[in-house]
């Protein structure tokens, strides 16, 4: 199953609604604006590594 990675920016209210005053009603545009701060910098976890860590505890 994919992810879904984008981070919306901060200035983004809902879909069309940017409080910068930008048009943003397609995915992905937050990110191609030349204003774009993202909200928050996410950390991913590798959840593939953190369940081969949990089997090797288990000691399987």
């Amino acid at each position: 199953m994919a992810v879904y990675r984008e981070i919306p920016c901060k200035y983004y209210i809902a879909l069309g609604q940017c409080s910068k005053g930008r048009d943003s009603k397609h995915n992905g545009y937050c990110q191609h604006c030349n204003k774009y701060v993202p909200r928050a910098k996410i950390r991913r976890l590798n959840r593939k590594k953190q369940r081969i860590q949990a089997l090797r505890k288990d000691g399987l």
